[in-house]
Order: C-alpha cells, then structure tokens, then sequence
C-alpha cells in the first residue's frame, strides 16, 4: 500500500522482470498525473485503487490489456478523468466487480461493466445521453449509483428486473422523463430507491409494494401526478419517504390497518396539493416517532462487500427547517421528521401529534390550518424546530410549549393568535420574525405590551397569499450537514454549499462526498 504519498513514476516502459507482480496496488492520495506506466506489464492485479489524484484526460488504451482476467475492483474515484481512449462498447475486465469512477468529469455516454459487476457508481459526472439496455445484464449487481450526471430518456424497465440483486439504486439529479417503470418484481432485494429532481411523471407504480425490504423511497421534485401511497404502509422496513414537489393532490384516508408505516420516521409531503385534514389516524401507527428503537451512535445506510472490498452507502435527505434547505449527508437513526408545508391542509392540528414524543422536526407552514394549537405539543420533548406559519391558527400559545427545552426555532407568524407570548427557557431566544402577523398577540420580544388598550384590529391570515408561491422566510440555500445529534441543535453544520454540477477544483478541495471504504481481507 502506497496510498497518502507524493509518488512519481518514470512514464518509460519497464520490462516484466524489472517489477513484481501486484495482486492489490493501492495508490489513492499519490498526487498521480498520469497512470503509471509499470501497469501496462502487470497481469495478475485483482484490486486496483487510484482514487483522490489528478489523473487528467482518458483512461488510456492500454489500461484495456492490464490483468484483464484477474481484475476484480477499480477505485478511480476522485480526479480529473474525461472518458476512455476509444471506449469499448463493454468494458474488457471479465471478472469485474466494483467499478467506480464518481467525482470525476466523464463526458460523452454511460461506459457499460462487465456482467460480473456488483457495484457501479459514477456519480458526479458530466454523462450524457439514455442508459443504454446493456446495463440489464448486470443481473448480479447490488448498487448502481448513477446520480448527478446528464443523463436523459426513458427508465429502462429492466431496472425493475434487476432489483432480485439490486439493493442500491440512485437516479437523482439526471433529466430522466417518462413513467417510473412497473416491473419492480416479487422477492425485490431494493433498500434503496432514489430518482428525485429528475422529469418523471405519471403515478407511483403499485408494483413498488413488492419491495418488502425498501428502506428509503425519494421521489421528490418531479412531476408525479398521484393520491398519497397509502399503500406502501404495508412495506415493514420504510423509514424514509419523501414525495415533496410534485403533483401529489387530494385528502389523505384513514389507513385500512393498525399496522401502516410502522417504521417511518421521516416524512416529507411539502410542496404538493393535498388538502383536507391532517392524518390523525396514521399519527397514531407511527410507531417510530413515539418511541426510541434504534442506537443514538448509529447512521442509516447499508454496507455490501466481496472478495477483498467493502462498499457503504449512507442514507441522505434534504429537509426545509427555519426557513432553509439543510442537507443531511448522514441521517442519525433516531432522527424524525415531519414536513407537510405548502399544500392545503385545514382543520384543526390534532391532539394525537402529542404522541410523536421521539419527533424532532415539525413543519405545518403554509396551509389553511385552524383552531388552537394543541397543549399536548408540549409532549414534544425531543422537537428541536417547529414551523406553523402561514396559517388560520387562533387563540393563544400554550404555555405548556416552555417544556420544549431543546426547541431551536419556533415560528407561528402569519396566523391569528391572540394574547400574551409566553417567557421563559427557550421562549426568550427567539425574536421577534416568528411572531409577526398576529396583530393579538402581546409582550416580548413584540413592541405591543400586554394590557395595551390600543389594539389593533385582528388581520386575516395571510395564507390565501401565500399558497400560489412559497413563504418568503423560506431561502433557496443548501447547507450541508453531517448527521444529527441530540441536542440544542439540529446538526452540525459543515458548510454552506450552493449546489453546482459542475465538476472543478472547489468540488476536489472540499467536495469530499460518500467515498467507497476498502479493506483488505
């Protein structure tokens, strides 16, 4: 292992009995320009690792002929890379198992691995053009990450078939069109789906249901046009769902079994059409916002390996609190979340939320929500953002909220509320913004006293405004966040990132993402 070096290599062409044989060749974080020229002679290579160099241009020719019978991983994540000197149709490496060539700056359209392939990722690229259906013959696959790219056309409806082996699929960020295929199969092994902000329409094939080991379902930000999947309350294993922006409409039924979701602990429904009341009845299933049943040191994701390597995945998700995109890179297990902002939800918010005891982040806003808020949100002892602006909320704010001890940021702004703000704990850090537009409302942080008798007529809610566009607290930033951790704040946060496709030197410093993890059996 040479990894973490500044290594040079003469580019002169070394005879067989000049340098050993290498079975594993780890030369990641060298400061490489160009791919040694020693490996034109080496045969018997099973892992080769290269990754976070500056390898520019092709992958050169030659490369085609180096231990093509023994080859079984390449790790060429992390440089400059823009495609294969006369690319072949299908990659010449029989033998082939993990192919990985993400954060790099692949242009023209998807190289195709060997069928022996069990993972594939090049993620982060600039590839062009429709999957070609040669990626069908991967049947052993087990991740294929192909997000953050160009790619466009139709979704092969093979990738269902596929999803007998296949635990990891990741679409997102590419202009796919179309319907999402509806030969997801019986006995599907998927734990992951991911084909947010893409083109895609239609409806959610029903045939999704079959994936009874689905961990993380992320259609968002496309133009699915559907009722709310009810059904998918019967996947025992879901703990992520996020519908956000799409064309989802109409009211949300009471589930047709006690036993629905049973798993979920995060929700996100911003941004669609639904209206109606809120699920009352489904909050009282959603067994994993009421109690804790997962490790406080542990991340959401799945790790798959082989002969010689260990690949991970960890779950991520883009949730709006405080008025501001916030990227999870990692999701903590114990981390819940409810978002149904910006649809046309009414009534009352029902007593029963009360029960989401382990729930940490509650986004009502922008809705036509009516009557009081609820005392028993003040059982929400863990929530550490609550958001129930832009609404028709009356009367006053319980005091029973001061036992929000973690309680980061609070905001009923826009609604009808009346009488004096409570103090104390939390309550004294937020200012005045979260509680503007409820012209009853009295005391600090607002410049009306309590006891005032010059009192301002009560102003209709602002929602009516506000439905045809989103809040204007709500920003367009992307901060990037690892993880989630109990306590006074939601996260730590990294950086703040504004999201860009293009690949360049800024993305090399510092745009370190999930990278594949090796180890040597």
């Amino acid at each position: 292992m040479l990894s973490s070096n500044n290594l040079t290599f003469q580019t002169k062409a070394i005879s067989n009995d000049t340098l050993s044989q290498f079975d594993t060749l780890r030369l990641s974080s060298c400061s490489l320009q160009k791919f040694p020229d020693f490996l034109r002679n080496q045969n018997k290579l099973s892992i080769l690792e290269l990754e976070d160099n500056n390898l520019q241009g092709l992958i050169p020719k030659w490369l085609y002929n180096t231990s093509i019978e023994t080859l079984g991983v390449m790790l060429f994540a992390e440089n400059f890379l823009t495609g294969f000197e006369q690319s072949p149709a299908v990659l010449p490496w029989s033998n082939l198992e993990v192919f990985v060539l993400e954060y790099n700056m692949l242009q023209g359209s998807l190289p195709i691995p060997p069928p022996s392939t069990k993972v594939y990722r090049v993620r982060q690229n600039a590839l062009t053009g429709e999957i070609s259906p040669l990626i069908c013959n991967l049947s052993s696959l087990y991740g294929l990450g192909l997000s953050n790219n160009y790619l466009s056309g139709m979704l092969h409806p093979c990738l269902g078939n596929l999803s007998h082996s296949l635990l990891v699929l990741e679409l997102q960020s590419n202009n796919f069109r179309g319907t999402i295929p509806e030969t997801w199969a019986k006995g599907s092994s998927l734990r992951v789906i991911d084909l947010s902000q893409n083109h895609l329409q239609g409806q959610l094939p029903r045939s999704l249901e079959h994936s009874m080991m689905l961990e993380y379902l992320n259609v968002g930000n496309n133009m699915i046009n559907d009722s709310f999947p009810f059904w998918l309350g019967i996947l025992p294993q879901l703990r992520v769902l996020v519908l956000q922006s799409n064309l989802f409409h109409g009211a949300i039924r009471s589930p047709k079994s006690n036993y629905t979701f049973p798993k979920l602990g995060i929700i996100d429904l911003s941004n669609n059409n639904f209206f109606g009341n809120l699920p009352s009845e489904y909050f009282l299933h959603w067994n994993a916002m009421k109690t804790v049943g997962a490790n406080q040191l542990q991340y959401m994701g799945i790790d798959f390996s082989g002969d010689g390597w260990y690949s991970g995945f960890d779950y991520s998700v883009t949730i709006t609190t405080k008025g501001i995109k916030l990227k999870y890179e990692k999701i903590q297990d114990v981390f819940t979340v409810i978002d149904f902002s910006n649809n046309r939800f009414d009534g009352e918010i029902p007593e029963v939320v009360g029960n989401l005891k382990e729930l940490n982040l509650l986004n009502l806003s922008n809705n036509g929500l009516t009557g009081h808020i609820p005392s028993s949100m003040g059982n929400l002892t863990k929530l550490e953002s609550m958001d129930l602006s832009q609404n028709k909320l009356l009367g006053e704010i319980p005091p029973k909220l001061l036992e929000l001890n973690f309680l980061e940021f609070f905001n009923v702004s826009n609604n009808q509320l009346t009488g004096p703000i409570p103090h104390g704990r939390q309550f004294d850090t937020f200012q005045n913004t979260s509680f503007g537009g409820n012209y009853g409302l009295c005391g600090s942080p607002l410049s009306k006293k309590c006891g005032d008798s010059k009192f301002s007529p009560s102003s209709p809610s602002t929602f009516e405004e506000n439905q045809s566009s989103e809040s204007l607290f709500e920003f367009d930033w992307k901060i990037v966040v690892l993880g989630y951790g109990c306590g006074l704040v939601v996260g730590v946060v990294i950086g703040q990132i504004v999201t860009t496709r293009m690949h360049d030197w800024f993305m090399k410093t510092f745009g370190r993402r999930q990278q594949t993890r090796r180890r040597v059996n």
